[in-house]
């Protein structure tokens, strides 16, 4: 029946069909599956950049500096003593295995090595304990007139037997530096601004007898802070003041200021390590000398 063979050839065209379809959607699916996968660019994860790390012993030191004036003079007084400490260089941030190094810089000074080693980090202890201590600035705050200021702008650093000398001292604004290497070895000097990372100069030393002079490092007020890039653990402070009234301590820890005009101030003491000055308040009498001993 004419009905019969067109029904018959339309189920075969139609299972044809699907069967077609069947095949190319199997070829899809295998093509699919090997295929590489688009790659999505994922962005890095971002780290938020740490602070810097200000590797020293204290913050930036407040010298009080003032509009200072010479004038003259008609009664004069003085404040002396003796400064101990019982060992505030142990709060020193550069690490050492038992004990600071400025302390055992002061031991290095005193019995120095036959021949320097300035790549051998010093570890002995050495015992502080209220000693005397060479290594603080003392200085009347806020002072604004009084006795000329030194005529003498010139002031040396030496490094020498891998310490630097003096390892504590204080200059007036306007005062040249000069920074002297007097031993056979590299160094890298880097002087920046104490508790902060503003480089003032780097000098970099090659030989015995080099010698640099530098009018950058006592331009403004504050504590320069000295040490050598190759031997961190090497350093020097530099106290630079706008009036005159101020000392560093001897090596027997004595200070004395003297031609004050009588009144009453604040003192300041500040020693590597220290995180701010001690004051004390003291008063000046004419033609006489103020005790100040601290321990």
């Amino acid at each position: 029946m004419p009905y019969a063979k067109s029904f018959s050839r339309n189920v075969s065209a139609s299972a044809l069909r699907r069967c077609a379809a069947f095949a190319l959607a199997a070829a899809l699916t295998t093509a699919c599956k090997d295929a590489p996968r688009p790659t999505r660019a994922i962005a890095a994860p971002t780290t938020p950049e740490s602070p810097p790390v200000i590797d020293s012993a204290v913050n930036a030191v407040d010298l009080r500096s003032a509009a200072y004036s010479e004038t003259s003079l008609s009664a004069i007084g003085s404040v002396s003593g003796v400064i101990r400490s019982a060992d505030t260089l142990s709060s020193d941030s550069t690490p050492t295995d038992t004990a600071s190094t400025d302390t055992v810089a002061d031991t290095l000074t005193s019995n120095p090595p036959e021949a320097p080693d300035c790549d051998q980090k010093p570890t002995k202890p050495v015992s502080a304990k209220n000693r005397p201590f060479a290594g603080s600035i003392v200085w009347i705050a806020g002072v604004k007139a009084g006795k000329p200021l030194p005529i003498e702008k010139r002031a040396d650093l030496s490094s020498e037997r891998c310490l630097l000398d003096p390892r504590v001292q204080a200059v007036v604004v306007g005062t040249t530096m000069n920074i002297i290497n007097d031993e056979k070895v590299l160094h890298k000097l880097v002087f920046t601004k104490l508790g902060t990372h503003d480089t003032l100069a780097v000098t970099p030393f090659f030989n015995s007898g080099q010698m640099v002079a530098s009018e950058r490092l006592a331009k403004t007020t504050g504590v320069v802070e000295v040490r050598c890039a190759r031997h961190p653990w090497t350093r020097a402070y530099i106290a630079v003041f706008s009036q005159p009234y101020f000392a560093a301590t001897e090596r027997n820890g004595k200070f004395k200021i003297d031609s004050l005009p009588p009144g009453n101030y604040t003192l300041m003491v500040w020693s590597p390590g220290d995180a701010k000055p001690v004051e004390r308040q003291i008063q000046v009498t004419a033609g006489g000398d103020t005790r100040v001993d601290l321990k």
